[in-house]
C-alpha cells in the first residue's frame, strides 16, 4: 500500500484526513481507533502509593501541593502527580488551563461562571466547587469560556 503525505499550513492544528479506496475502511477503522486512544496519566493514590491509570477527561481540577500536584477527578477522587503545575502545560491541548498561580482547571467541567466583588470571577464547576481566578489570567479564561460556550 502506498502512503500520500502533504502538509499544509491552512489546515487546522488537531485535524488529519484520510482519503482511501472504499476497500480499505476495515484497515482505516482500525487505525482511527489506534490513533483516538484516550490520553492517560498515571497517578498515585494518597492512601496506599498505588499506580493508577486515568484518563485526562476525567480530571476537574489541578492544585499544586509544593513539588507535586493534587489531581481531583470529576467524582471528587483525588490523585497525587510528581510534576509541578508549570510542567503541566502539554494538557492545554486537553482544555485544561490555569487559573491562578496554584490551580488548573478543565474547563469542558466548567458549568457557570460569575463576577464576585471585587470584579474577581468565580468559576464554579458541575460538581458545585467553587475555583477563584487570578486577575493575571481573568480575560485568557474568559475568551475561552466564551469561545467554548459558542
Amino acid at each position: 500500500m502506498k502512503i500520500n503525505v502533504k502538509y499544509l499550513e491552512e489546515k487546522n492544528k488537531d485535524e488529519l484526513d484520510i482519503i482511501s479506496h472504499p476497500s480499505n475502511q476495515l484497515l482505516l477503522d482500525k487505525l482511527t481507533k489506534t490513533i483516538q486512544i484516550p490520553q492517560t496519566l498515571i497517578v498515585t493514590q494518597p492512601n496506599n502509593n498505588r499506580q493508577k491509570i486515568i484518563t485526562i477527561s476525567d480530571i476537574e481540577a489541578i492544585t499544586t501541593l509544593g513539588h507535586v500536584s493534587k489531581i481531583i477527578l470529576t467524582n471528587q477522587e483525588s490523585y497525587f502527580y510528581p510534576k509541578r503545575i508549570k510542567e503541566l502545560t502539554f494538557l492545554t491541548q486537553n482544555n485544561l488551563y490555569q487559573i491562578n498561580q496554584s490551580t488548573i482547571i478543565n474547563l469542558n467541567h466548567v458549568y457557570t461562571f460569575q463576577v464576585e466583588k471585587h470584579a474577581r470571577l468565580e468559576i464554579i464547576t458541575k460538581s458545585q466547587q467553587h475555583y477563584i481566578v487570578s486577575r493575571h489570567y481573568v480575560k485568557q479564561i474568559k475568551e475561552r469560556l466564551l469561545c467554548f460556550n459558542s
